[in-house]
């Protein structure tokens, strides 16, 4: 009885902490059951940290009997203090972002330390793999996965077009389109397989963890595990391509949870096959760090200070206030510098874009005397947490348009310029793509993950995507020529507006 009274106050002071947490339970649940199930197996961008905490904390139990047998241990204070510094700081950071994913980064530091203060350095390899799995519920930064996801679309759509050509089914590919006589399958986010192979690695991790795998055994599932599902999605996809009832949300998600399970049945298949290769399961050298006696006091008023400070911040933290918009509106300034010309507005099409966010966008085609220029204007939206305008999706008319020609060049240290010719079926169109105040994709991939752009380290002016597009009737120079310079007409009276740098040559 004394020992249960003794270790109460420890066992509140850790609840305590954890309660700090509670926010992330409720990410990812605002969905009924059966969008949310779409939600989390098939769209990249949602991460449904309460899913992947279960999971956690799944691990964790199975490792109860190993940690009840461990001694009580007051690791370094070196370690566990900076571990509790870490964990309190990105917390802060996340509640004064509003970025709030960035609390399982918190989570993952605080938990590593309550681990060190009590269990030492045998508590931390008993529990790393519970700890790291968490970080499956940090989601990509939006510029990042944009770009991956994109890559990933345009390769589903050849893969499935290469199982069609094998069955003999007449098709055509085209972009992120597959063409059929009586149908055209677009690939969505949804469809590229991006969750598909963050799901199959997760459950490879688990498989590993079950059968205990070690070493170059556990090394080579892991490696197969990403490449396993990106191969099944494509026959996810053949699959919907050839099932007339496919839209039916109930039966999608089915086909994807099959696929998922035979992912999950090969690897059990490779998994047994490398089995009989004992020498893959050696086991690597263990990491250890001096270890000292428990000391109960010190490891509860760290513990104490750690819960006051997550509650308070969770109470009293500020949350940073983006400053008020004064620039002119991007209708204003087109609309005003293209005046002279006749235009009408074009339907966006919410499918393509898929996770790209965008402040305001103008999307117009205007009739200039000699043929038709589409201006595409959009321009990022700082407060959106999740999204960005740095997608290949811009770069592009829409769905279905495969690259013909392609070159790429920088005008100046923030404006990338790209020009292409683009080709759907019979139709060319030559077009001018420009993004300015971008830093590039590693930068502004680490911008977006710390949510620096929702803090005081702010940009004063947003990224801007600029498109002009004109088709180009036939394939001699003096169309090509025309078309060119019907751009060029556009961008003399936009460049002074947006600050466009007109492309070298």
């Amino acid at each position: 009885m004394r020992t249960v009274r003794s270790r109460a106050p420890h066992w509140l002071a850790i609840a305590a902490v954890l309660a700090a947490f509670r926010e992330l339970l409720t990410v990812g649940t605002r969905y009924s059951f059966e969008k949310g199930v779409e939600q989390w197996l098939f769209l990249p961008g949602d991460s449904a940290p309460i899913v992947i905490i279960a999971i956690a904390a799944w691990l964790a139990y199975r490792r109860s009997n190993r940690i009840r047998a461990l001694p009580l241990c007051t690791g370094p204070w070196w370690l566990w203090l900076p571990l509790f510094s870490l964990g309190a700081g990105f917390s802060a950071w996340a509640i004064y972002t509003q970025a709030l994913d960035l609390q399982v980064i918190s989570l993952v530091f605080v938990v590593s330390g309550l681990v060190v203060a009590y269990l030492g350095s045998a508590g931390l390899r008993a529990l790393w793999l519970p700890i790291a799995v968490l970080l499956f519920a940090v989601p990509l930064p939006a510029p990042l996965l944009l770009a991956v996801v994109f890559k990933l679309q345009i390769w589903t759509a050849q893969l499935a077009g290469s199982c069609l050509y094998l069955l003999g089914v007449p098709h055509l590919v085209s972009g992120d389109q597959i063409l059929r006589v009586s149908q055209a399958f677009q690939v969505i986010e949804g469809c590229s397989g991006m969750r598909s192979i963050q799901i199959l690695t997760l459950l490879t991790v688990l498989l590993v963890d079950l059968f205990q795998r070690r070493g170059w055994h556990a090394v080579i599932l892991l490696g197969i595990a990403p490449l396993l599902a990106f191969a099944l999605n494509g026959v996810r996809v053949l699959t919907l391509i050839l099932n007339p009832h496919s839209e039916i949300i109930a039966i999608h998600n089915l086909q994807g949870i099959v696929i998922l399970l035979v992912g999950l049945v090969i690897v059990y298949a490779i998994d047994a096959l490398l089995e009989r290769f004992e020498a893959l399961d050696a086991e690597g050298p263990r990491f250890s760090f001096g270890n000292g006696s428990f000391t109960a006091h010190r490891s509860l008023t760290a513990v104490v200070s750690l819960a006051l400070g997550l509650q308070a911040l969770n109470l009293w933290c500020p949350v940073w206030q983006p400053p008020k918009d004064e620039a002119p509106s991007l209708h204003a300034l087109v609309g005003g510098a293209l005046e002279k010309w006749a235009s009408q507005k074009n339907s966006p099409d919410f499918s393509f874009r898929g996770s790209a966010r965008f402040g305001e966008v103008v999307n117009r085609e205007y009739q200039l005397d000699r043929g038709k220029v589409s201006v595409f204007v959009a321009e990022s939206d700082f407060d959106q947490r999740g999204g960005s305008p740095l997608s290949p999706i811009t770069a592009l008319p829409g769905s279905g348009w495969k690259i013909g020609e392609d070159t790429v060049q920088l005008a100046s240290d923030d404006q990338v310029v790209r020009v292409r010719v683009t080709e759907k079926g019979k139709r060319r169109l030559l077009l001018i793509h420009w993004v300015i105040g971008s830093r590039g994709l590693a930068v502004e991939s680490l911008r977006a993950f710390f949510a620096l752009d929702r803090s005081p380290f702010r940009r004063s002016l947003p990224i801007l995507v600029v498109r002009l597009s004109t088709p180009i009737q036939d394939r001699t120079a003096r169309t090509r020529e025309a078309a060119t310079q019907r751009l060029k007409r556009v961008e003399a009276l936009l460049g002074p507006e947006l600050g466009l740098k007109s492309p070298p040559g």
